[in-house]
């Protein structure tokens, strides 16, 4: 897919140390292989990544408009598309990619796998981006944009 191509290609070399931090989710996007973006959470998104000094990373995200509904039923629960991520584990950064080792996570399928990202860091914001993914006939990776939290204190 030209769009992660074109992502290696620019980026700088990064260490661990660049990703510790807090971010907070500004977008997030499926990159299509002809060009097409869809936004499957609509423009308004929420979402924190948090990357230790010790080597962990944690990550949070959903719609802004996710709806809290504990009435559910089973039926209504299996039909209902991803609405939140979250998972956690260590982090290694080599090259143009961090990896997410996946300790914890909302999805059991994601128990005990290597979530790699390809990496870009323009100032305050870090795009990450998933490799090309087989996808209803084409493929598409998965791009989230993140923008550094400064202190609150």
């Amino acid at each position: 897919m030209s769009a992660t191509k074109e992502m290696k290609a620019s980026a700088r070399h990064m260490t661990a140390s660049d990703f510790i931090g807090t971010w907070k989710l500004v977008d997030y996007a499926f990159l299509h292989e002809d060009g097409k973006v869809e936004k499957p959470w609509g423009d308004h998104v929420v979402g924190y990544l948090i990357y230790s000094a010790e080597g962990y990373m944690s990550g949070n995200l959903s719609p802004a408009n996710r709806r809290h509904n504990l009435e559910q039923t089973e039926s209504q629960k299996s039909r209902r598309k991803r609405d939140y991520i979250a998972y956690a584990g260590p982090y290694t950064v080599k090259g143009d990619t961090v990896t997410h080792h996946v300790e914890v996570s909302l999805f059991p399928n994601w128990l005990g796998t290597a979530q790699l990202r390809y990496h870009e860091r323009k100032g305050d914001l870090l795009t990450l981006r998933t490799p090309p993914i087989s996808s209803g006939g084409g493929t598409v990776a998965v791009q989230l944009i993140w923008k550094k939290v400064h202190g609150k204190f």
